[in-house]
């Protein structure tokens, strides 16, 4: 099975590791390994969780084609994995859909004038060692419906069985763990909620036209984004009796909030390693 693979540095530049003048050799890319962590006993250990250190991977590259250009491609991509260093601020490794964010740490090249090929034997340090990816939903501001837009019965009903249920929806998603979000509210709103799951992610504040709250759980952050890009520190402003960093839960979803206002939700899917996609 052939996987795109890419490289996407800091400096926003890609890079088709799998392209007609690359060839990616296989890598450990499916190789992973957790710690226990817990207290020793006279015969084994008791078992508290697990943790994970930086992932390490080794690859080698391939360059094909006339020297020159061999030199060109490899100089500018050497370029950019060391840019990624000194301003310590990662690139990506792409494997499919699934990405980490990874240092290029260490890096060695042979022959550099064979008319054949050039090697480049790399290490892949990944800081936070999962592969990731990000699952998008959008959820509009609904407006109701009027009422003459629903079937009037010659008898009340308790329920409206014709009128749909605005501000809830069901999402199906193929993903069995907790899962860490970036969630975008849009104003105009007073005091936002949103529940999922019947957990509530709560904001005492007034978010104008034109602004939007950013929480990021894998941060820790909430900002307010005002006119002109200008960003405001909304933490104190969240909801203190219940944390509004609550990973998402893994399995299908079921989000209300009452569509007076518009949000964005990015759920970080994480892995030990890359799923394979099957295909029929």
């Amino acid at each position: 099975m052939r996987v795109n693979i890419r490289y996407v540095g800091s400096s926003g530049n890609e890079y088709n590791l799998v392209s007609d003048g690359i060839l990616h050799k296989e890598a450990n890319y499916m190789q992973w390994s957790w710690t226990a962590v817990g207290t020793k006993l006279q015969y084994g250990q008791r078992i508290a969780n697990f943790s994970r250190n930086a992932a390490s991977y080794k690859t080698t590259l391939l360059f094909y084609g006339l020297p020159s250009k061999r030199r060109a491609l490899l100089g500018a991509l050497h370029d950019d994995w060391e840019q990624d260093l000194r301003e310590v601020k990662p690139g990506r490794i792409y494997w499919g859909d699934w990405y980490i964010d990874c240092y290029i740490i260490d890096s060695s090249t042979a022959p550099t004038e064979s008319m054949a090929y050039t090697s480049n034997e790399i290490t892949i340090l990944a800081p936070h060692p999962f592969w990731q990816q990000d699952y998008e939903l959008e959820f509009a501001k609904q407006e109701p419906a009027s009422g003459d837009d629903f079937l009037d019965y010659e008898y009340g009903y308790s329920y409206d069985y014709t009128q749909p249920v605005i501000g809830e929806r069901s999402v199906a998603r193929d993903f069995p763990f907790k899962a860490d979000f970036h969630m975008t509210i849009f104003g105009p709103v007073v005091n936002p909620m949103v529940t999922i799951n019947g957990y509530s992610y709560v904001f005492y504040m007034t978010i104008a036209e034109g602004e939007y709250l950013v929480i990021d759980s894998r941060a820790k952050t909430v900002t307010l984004f005002g006119e002109g890009g200008v960003q405001t520190n909304a933490f104190d402003n969240r909801n203190k009796a219940e944390s509004v960093f609550e990973q998402i839960p893994g399995g299908n979803l079921q989000v209300v909030w009452n569509a007076t206002f518009g949000f964005n939700l990015t759920i970080y899917h994480e892995r030990s390693e890359p799923r394979i996609e099957v295909t029929s």
